[in-house]
């Protein structure tokens, strides 16, 4: 990668995408954005790597994107936990916006999708039905990106990162985006917990990879979508790196 290309790690919310936006931001050769809805990200100097954080779908959409009227519906509490507000993305830029004004090189985080609707419905209050429509439409995307990355020659092959294979084995994963990426590896990237303006931590804590005591989702999640997750599963570096991610035999 170079600064001419736009890096963009996606994920759902409650994915994991900020842990790994910290570890990139800690990079000396790469500039990162959280969650940055204007395209400023387009006008970072310096010559780093200029990069920027959404969640799809309620950041980040295909062709959808943020419009100013929208933004008294943002105002009321009520409306903004109805699924209809959730279909509408924050970014004023789309994605086929974001491969039109440069190079993209996407960054997807997968993680557990129990894991993830849970921590939608109980972090940011929003329903099971919001939560399961946010990680499979996410799924979605991810394939779109992977298919239309054949054809179109500014959007680069989307690398896969496993939430549950990084907290397991940072280094090792690290290591691995960092050659997916074409950039040299850098130590300081695994001072990403600690950088993490969100929610700082001093390590990776493996043990967010484990189940625990959550009620089990799966079986409102269609299973279109847990075949996506599947497919992308094998795609994910975490493979490479000899890390094996926890809910791969799960749902084999």
């Amino acid at each position: 990668m170079d600064s001419n290309s736009t890096l963009l790690v996606m994920g759902t919310a409650r994915g994991g995408t900020t842990l790994l936006t910290a570890s990139l931001g800690a990079h000396p050769e790469i500039a990162m954005l959280d969650e940055e809805f204007t395209g400023a990200v387009f006008r970072v100097t310096g010559g780093k790597i200029r990069g920027n954080k959404l969640c799809v779908p309620n950041h980040l959409e295909w062709k959808k994107h943020w419009h100013w009227s929208l933004r008294l519906a943002g105002l009321n509490g009520f409306l903004r936990k109805r699924k209809f507000y959730n279909l509408i993305p924050r970014s004023e830029l789309s994605l086929v916006h974001y491969m039109q004004r440069a190079p993209l090189q996407p960054v997807c985080v997968l993680r557990d999708p129990n894991a993830v609707i849970h921590s939608i419905k109980t972090r940011e209050h929003r329903t099971t039905g919001i939560a399961v429509y946010r990680w499979c439409r996410y799924m979605e995307i991810v394939e779109q990106l992977i298919e239309e990355a054949h054809s179109n020659p500014n959007l680069a092959q989307p690398v896969l990162v496993s939430f549950e294979g990084l907290v397991a084995q940072p280094e090792a994963v690290l290591q691995t985006l960092c050659n997916s990426l074409d950039i040299p590896f850098s130590p300081q990237m695994l001072e990403g917990p600690q950088r993490n303006v969100r929610y700082p931590r001093q390590g990776f804590e493996a043990d967010k990879s484990r189940g625990g005591n959550k009620p089990n989702y799966l079986k409102q999640v269609p299973s279109l979508a847990l075949q996506r997750y599947k497919r992308l599963m094998k795609l994910d570096i975490c493979q490479h790196a000899a890390v094996t991610p926890t809910l791969a035999s799960e749902l084999a």
